[in-house]
């Protein structure tokens, strides 16, 4: 790739020493040691510009930048609250074990594990393979949101509204 110096690794953060890698992690462009190589897929960046004219024919040098866009379904669905006993009472009803389950979406056991005790939300794409292999549903359409009218005076408790000071006269600042 290229040589890396003075650079750390955005996934672990520790400071790459030797070969850097590009990779791409859940849609963002990471640039990662040797080690978090394998969390991600590797990328190759595309020029800004490609040339509309022939090879060696030099034209006005525009640079159009597109918006960036999010991953597919990013924007259409949320994952539901329940995610983690869905996936686990299903499995057991199908009479699967975690590690059955986690080779037929192609995961590792450990995230299947994490998903199923709800330390780890699963991402869209094995949201979708979750609900394939074991015909559930996770993703849902997203909730709109509801208009909450404004009011004059703020309903949150804040230090002024509890603090008493000492002092001369023992001035009480309670509400």
């Amino acid at each position: 790739m290229w040589e890396a110096r003075l650079l750390n690794c955005d996934i672990c953060g520790r400071e790459i020493t030797n070969q850097a890698f590009k990779v791409m992690v859940e849609g963002a462009k990471m640039l990662v040691c040797g080690r978090c190589q394998r969390l991600g897929k590797p990328y190759v960046e595309e020029p800004a510009f490609k040339s509309p004219l022939p090879r060696g024919i030099v034209g006005p040098r525009v640079i159009q930048r597109r918006a960036p866009e999010l991953p597919r379904g990013m924007d259409e669905t949320d994952i539901v609250e329940d995610c983690a006993d869905r996936v686990r009472r299903q499995r057991m009803k199908l009479g699967l074990s975690q590690d059955q389950l986690a080779k037929s979406v192609k995961e590792k056991l450990s995230v299947i594990q994490k998903i199923e005790i709800g330390k780890m939300s699963p991402d869209t794409r094995l949201c979708r393979a979750l609900e394939h292999q074991l015909k559930i549903k996770l993703l849902v359409p997203h909730k709109e949101l509801v208009d909450v009218p404004k009011t004059a005076a703020p309903t949150e408790v804040t230090l002024g509204d509890i603090i008493k000071v000492k002092g001369k006269g023992n001035l009480n600042l309670e509400g």
